[in-house]
């Protein structure tokens, strides 16, 4: 579980791992439930007062099959991203995209030297989920994933 949980620590804090492995295969869209840490499991300091309040609200609007997809394909370079996910992302916007990305970027699991590697992945895949979702609004028809 700890390593499930390392490799889907995106879009994603510690609460939302947390809420992606313990929900995944439940039938409903979103998270009824806001996500909470593994046992143990310490998160660093906020950086402003209800900074992680705010990362639960940004991740309640992805959905259970949005949310993990997006986080490996941000964390995991090789993963792809479906077109569904890429508008999902989108949709989301960029400011939240932002919060739960920086939320997991504090997170102790993810080494410093990663860091600027997991940037550069996450700057990449949200230019192509732009371009991906614009394509769709324009009615063209483009390959299931990036």
């Amino acid at each position: 579980m700890a390593n499930s949980t390392l490799l889907f620590a995106l879009a994603a804090t510690v609460l939302a791992l947390a809420a992606f492995s313990a929900q995944a295969h439940k039938p409903h869209k979103h998270h009824k439930q806001p996500p909470s840490s593994p046992a143990g499991a310490a998160l660093p300091p906020e950086p402003y007062p209800g900074f992680y309040a705010d990362a639960e609200r940004c991740l309640s609007k992805l959905t259970e099959e949005c949310g993990p997809e997006i986080f490996r394909g941000i964390f995991r370079d090789h993963d792809a991203i479906s077109n569904k996910c890429c508008v999902e992302l989108v949709a989301l916007g960029r400011r939240c995209h932002r919060k739960i990305l920086k939320a997991t970027l504090t997170l102790p699991e993810v080494p410093k030297r990663e860091k600027k590697e997991i940037l550069r992945r996450d700057a990449k895949v949200w230019s192509q989920c732009v371009l991906v979702s614009d394509d769709l609004k324009h009615g063209h028809h483009l390959s299931p994933s990036l």
